[in-house]
Parts: structure tokens; C-alpha cells; sequence
């Protein structure tokens, strides 16, 4: 995507799952996230579980229910909205 490259964001295709954690190391620096952040393994199976790409936000409960499904990426990609869902969740639970 031209915002991208203006942004200085484009990487190679990760052929190593060494390669995949340093991309997703850098992504997770550059979105300045403050949560876990999983990395699918090289045969994608998170992703054609959840049907992750380009890109999705999940939270899931500690039982493994989907709890949050974001909009798919780039456009639906909205951390601001998962960080509401959040602090709901959070004051819903702490209520």
C-alpha cells in the first residue's frame, strides 16, 4: 500500500518463523501495543481459523470464545476501537 511505503513500512515475505518475529516484533513497537501479541506459526493455521488476513485484532476469553472480532485490515483495522472494547469490558467487569 502506498501508505506503506510512505510510512516506511513494508517488509519481505517472512520465509522463517525467525524472520516472522522480527516483523511482527517491529509492527508491535510501531503500533506502540502494551499487550501479548502471538504469532502464528509458518503454516498460518491461526490465520485460517480466524480468517486473520490482511489483518484482524480477536480478543479471546480465557476459555477460547471469541470475544472481540475486528474488522479486517487495513481499513477495518481500528486498535482505538479495540482498546474501547477493552476499557468496557474492563469497567463492565470491575462494576
Amino acid at each position: 500500500m502506498a501508505s506503506n511505503r510512505q510510512e516506511h513500512v513494508e517488509y519481505a515475505q517472512p520465509t522463517s518463523f525467525t524472520e516472522r518475529v522480527t516483523v511482527a516484533s517491529a509492527c508491535a513497537a510501531g503500533l506502540n501495543l502494551s499487550i501479548p501479541t502471538l504469532i502464528d506459526a509458518m503454516d498460518n493455521a491461526a490465520d485460517r481459523l480466524y480468517n486473520g488476513w490482511p489483518e484482524r485484532l480477536y480478543v479471546l476469553s480465557p476459555e477460547g470464545v471469541v470475544a472481540y472480532q475486528g474488522g479486517k485490515g487495513p481499513y477495518g483495522f481500528d486498535p482505538e476501537a479495540l482498546a474501547q472494547f477493552l476499557r468496557d469490558t474492563s469497567s463492565a467487569t470491575e462494576g
